[in-house]
């Protein structure tokens, strides 16, 4: 075995672990993705639960000012 072919082999092994690396560089990349959307809904719930809440207690407040304005 000669220089050539061992400089080749040594390339053709690098692109292999490259291209292996890439594939697992972009499954990562998805499952990542996948987990923050999961929390960035998860965080969308809890907000709109939230808001919600401050939403009720805002129909509370007009419907005790309504009732005093009605009584005075």
């Amino acid at each position: 075995m000669d220089v050539q072919n061992v400089f080749y082999w040594m390339g053709i092994i690098y692109m292999a672990i490259m291209f292996i690396l890439m594939i697992a560089a972009v499954v990562a990349v998805f499952a990542i993705k996948k987990k923050i959307d999961h929390i960035h809904h998860i965080v969308e719930d809890k907000v709109q639960m939230a808001l919600n809440i401050a939403h009720a207690g805002q129909e509370i407040v007009e419907k005790a000012k309504s009732t005093f304005k009605k009584r005075i």
